[in-house]
Order: C-alpha cells, then sequence, then structure tokens
C-alpha cells in the first residue's frame, strides 16, 4: 500500500515538472544516433512519450490475459476447470447415493486430480466400481487412494465392508484385525467387526469383543442392553445343547449355574429367561422351568412365555390349568393365553374344551400355531374334513407371513 502510494506521488512530481517545463516556453526535444537526429517539441515530445507508456501498459495486460486464458483452456481441454471439476464430482457423489453406480464411478473417476481432498471420491469410486461388479477395479482405486492419501483406516474399513458385503466374513476380519492392534479401539473398527461375528453367529468372539466395545462407547447404553440380552440367551442355547450330553441328575446344577452367573438386571429380562426356562424343557426340567415361568409373568407379561407355559410337560397339571384359570380372568381375550389353555385342556384329554379354547384364540388373532393344534385335534378326533380345512387354513398363513 505505501509502495503504491510512493509510485503515485512520484508520478504525479513528474507530470507537475513537465507541465511547468511546457508551460514556459514551446522548448525543443533534439535525439542524435550517430547520423541521424530526430527534433521535435516538448509537447509533441509528452505526447509521444505517454503514448509509448500506455503501449507497454496494454501490451503487458494483453500477455498477461493470454496466459491465464491459455490457462484455462488447458484445463478444459483436459476435462474443464476446477471449479466444473469439483461440479463433476459432487453429481458423482450425488449419483453414487442414490445408486447410479455408472454415472458415479465415470465422474468420480475423471475428477480425481482436480479436487482438494479427494478420499472420499476414491472410497465412493471403488464401491461403485465393485457394485458393478468389478471387484478388481474397485481393489485397484482403493491401491491409488492408499497411496494418495496414505490413510490406511478408512481404506480397510471400505475393503472389509464390501467382504462383508459379499458374505466373505473371515476376508473381512483379517482386514479388520490388523488394524484394531495397530489402532486400538476404532469405534468404526469395533462396530463393523461385532455386526461380522453377528453375521458368523460367533458369539464366543462377540462376548470377547464386548468389554473393549463398552469401554470405546461403540453403541449406545439401549444398543448395548439389547446386545447383552442377545449374548445371554445365545449363550444359555449353545450350553443348553451341550448340556444334553449329560446324565439327566447333572442337568439341573449345569444350567442353574450359568443362570446364576448371569447379573441380576439380566435375570429379569423376559428373553433371558425364556431362554432359561427353554433350556430347563429341553432338559427335562419342567417342573423347575414352570416356577420360573409362573413367577416371571407375575412380574411382568411377555406373551412367548405364556406360549412356552403351555408346552410345559409337568406332573400336577391341575395346578397349571388354575394358574392359566386365573390369569384368563385378568384377560379373557388374549389370544396367546387362549392357545395355552387349549393345549393345557388337551393334555389334560378335554377334548371339547380344548377345542373351544383354540377356536377362541383363533377368533382374537389368526395365529399358524393355532390353525396347527386345531388341525392335530380334529385329526385325532376323527374329523378329517375338518382337519384337512384348517391345515389348509395354515397354509394361507404360511404364505402371507
Amino acid at each position: 500500500m505505501k509502495r503504491r502510494l510512493l509510485k503515485a506521488v512520484f508520478f504525479l512530481l513528474i507530470v507537475a515538472v513537465v507541465i511547468f517545463l511546457l508551460v514556459r516556453g514551446d522548448g525543443y526535444l533534439l535525439i542524435a544516433y550517430g547520423t541521424k537526429t530526430i527534433e521535435m517539441t516538448l509537447w509533441v515530445a509528452a505526447i509521444v512519450i505517454a503514448l509509448i507508456l500506455a503501449s507497454i501498459w496494454l501490451l503487458r495486460q494483453l500477455l498477461a490475459g493470454g496466459v491465464e486464458m491459455a490457462r484455462r483452456f488447458r484445463e478444459i481441454f483436459l476435462f474443464g476447470s476446477v471449479e466444473r471439476a469439483q461440479k463433476r464430482a459432487a453429481t458423482g457423489m450425488v449419483d453414487y447415493l442414490v445408486g447410479d453406480w455408472f454415472e458415479a464411478r465415470k465422474k468420480l473417476t475423471r475428477t480425481l486430480d482436480k479436487v482438494e481432498y479427494p478420499l472420499a471420491n476414491y472410497l465412493a469410486a471403488a464401491r461403485s466400481s465393485f457394485e458393478m461388479g468389478d471387484e478388481a477395479e474397485a481393489e485397484k482405486i482403493l491401491e491409488k487412494a492408499l497411496a494418495v492419501s496414505n490413510s490406511e483406516l478408512p481404506v480397510a474399513l471400505i475393503r472389509a465392508r464390501l467382504h462383508v458385503q459379499a458374505e466373505r466374513y473371515e476376508d473381512a476380519i483379517n482386514i479388520l484385525k490388523p488394524i484394531d492392534i495397530k489402532m486400538p479401539r476404532q469405534p468404526a473398527v469395533l462396530d463393523l467387526m461385532h455386526h461380522i461375528y453377528i453375521a458368523q453367529k460367533n458369539w464366543r468372539a462377540l462376548e470377547e469383543l464386548f468389554p473393549v466395545m463398552r469401554k470405546a462407547k461403540v453403541l449406545s447404553n439401549v444398543e448395548f442392553d439389547e446386545l447383552e440380552i442377545l449374548l445371554a440367551t445365545e449363550k444359555m442355547h449353545v450350553h443348553s445343547a451341550q448340556t444334553k450330553a449329560l446324565l439327566i441328575a447333572e442337568r439341573l446344577p449345569t444350567l442353574q449355574k450359568l443362570w446364576k452367573s448371569f447379573s441380576r438386571s439380566l435375570q429379569k429380562q423376559p428373553q433371558v429367561i425364556l431362554a432359561y426356562a427353554r433350556a430347563l424343557a429341553e432338559n427335562y426340567q419342567d417342573q423347575e422351568a414352570e416356577v420360573i415361568v409362573r413367577k416371571a409373568l407375575g412380574n411382568q407379561w411377555y406373551d412367548p412365555l405364556v406360549a412356552l407355559y403351555g408346552r410345559l410337560q409337568v406332573k400336577e397339571i391341575h395346578t397349571q390349568l388354575r394358574t392359566v384359570e386365573s390369569w384368563l380372568k385378568a384377560r379373557p381375550q388374549d389370544a396367546t393365553l387362549l392357545l395355552t389353555m387349549g393345549r393345557l385342556m388337551e393334555r389334560n384329554q378335554q377334548w371339547e374344551l380344548a377345542r373351544e379354547y383354540f377356536q377362541r384364540s383363533l377368533n382374537q388373532k389368526q395365529q399358524l400355531e393355532t390353525t396347527a393344534e386345531l388341525a392335530r385335534l380334529m385329526t385325532k378326533l376323527g374329523d378329517h374334513k375338518k382337519s384337512a380345512e384348517y391345515y389348509q387354513q395354515s397354509l394361507l398363513l404360511v404364505e402371507h407371513k
């Protein structure tokens, strides 16, 4: 700023001196070069100098403009200006988001060297190639992304996700485990690993990962609670299958030991109680299961537990009947409870009452289990026509599921 001001002042001084000299007299300017001379008045000389300076300034502007124009033409011929490339990349990302893989890959790959932060575009282009079935091209783009950005984590994550999409879970885990060692407790890595373990039904690995996930706060509290319940139920299911290999006398203590290892909060969850009760029933411990289910339903109503209660083979069926009758007083229109009562009546050989309860349940809610029970009961009673009708109704319910 100061330099420009000094130049302006200097220029004005020169102009003032020239005007002063011109006003004082005509005067003249003589230029001699060898044998040639040029002579003119000072006024003419001033005009000539002004014209020369103006010509130099104009020539400089033209040259500068030409260079800029040449640069712009070069960019346009290569694939457009930077601004155009940015817009093209943005529309490519929109195509990617809406699933137009061909357009997305075309636009993104052609503008990768034009955008300031190309990593996201590389990843999107790789995913687009994968969706088009070109896995080799997807891998090639990811290799370029790694070379350009040197960002191992996002490239590894997208690689793993592509393997997950193709259901190559072991390949995905083999990519994620080294990353987890290098950069432990990365939420995105842990989250993807936990989804892979669920898909693989690898409950032991997921159980080992669970505390690490909780420390890294990968999920919300509600999601952690749901995952903990899932782990507990699956553990009980696996344990139940293993317990079947033991002697009958050893089964109840084994299942009780696992149940007691759960926290009190888990023991109150109806899904976990259901898994425990089923494990008991599968291992011929129906009497113990009946107590567990009855107490649980006294605290919290849960339809799957009600349905299980009707399948338990306890010695004192009359106790079960009285319990269900008391529940029916409070819930006379409960379809699952009516189905349970029908099963108990059938087991007690009260065929007509069983049929009545099954029909009442079916009137409340069209359920496959109810129509199947009615079909079996009608076969038992010799009414094969009615049994066939109920089996046909069951097939319709299966088709509409």
